[in-house]
């Protein structure tokens, strides 16, 4: 054996090396290359897909946000203005309460007065009643001057007592 022989076996296999080379070239190079593009516009897509599905999310999250924001102040304005009605009619029921209470009074001082002109016209026509029948038993008796001071120290004491003569 030569150590310098020369083999056809070496450049079968270089030749058999690239026509492997031309044939993958040739026919799955292409394929393999279209199949990777595919997967990256692909990966690309889902990707540009997921940011605006996130941008989508962000824009809805700051309308909920702010619908909420509105809803409390809706709320709130909801709230100030049942405390604002409800105290306007707390006065309103006050002030009505106040009006109430004047008419009553006003209206027992009536009565007041009228019982006090009924019991003053009662007490007239008692002491009128009273001073004729003084003077017809003066004009009766006709009494001397000591009798009639007994006499009207009765009368006096007739009605002090509070009974009729």
């Amino acid at each position: 054996m030569n150590p310098i022989a020369f083999d056809l076996t070496l450049p079968a296999q270089i030749i058999s090396f690239l026509l492997l080379v031309w044939i993958l070239a040739k026919f799955a190079w292409k394929p393999l290359m279209a199949m990777m593009e595919k997967r990256r516009l692909f990966i690309q897509e889902n990707l540009a897909q997921a940011e605006a599905e996130r941008k989508e999310a962000e824009r809805i999250q700051r309308e909920y946000k702010e619908e909420m924001r509105q809803a409390r102040q809706e709320a709130q304005g909801i709230i100030e203005q049942a405390a604002k009605t409800g105290e306007q009619r707390a006065a309103e029921i006050v002030e009505e309460a106040r009006r109430e209470t004047e008419k009553l009074k006003a209206s027992a001082l009536a009565d007041i007065e009228r019982e006090r002109e009924k019991a003053v016209s009662e007490v007239k026509a008692q002491v009128a009643g009273l001073s004729i029948t003084v003077a017809e038993k003066l004009l009766r008796a006709r009494l001397d001057l000591s009798d009639q001071a007994d006499l009207v120290d009765q009368f006096i004491q007739e009605i002090g007592d509070g009974r009729p003569c």
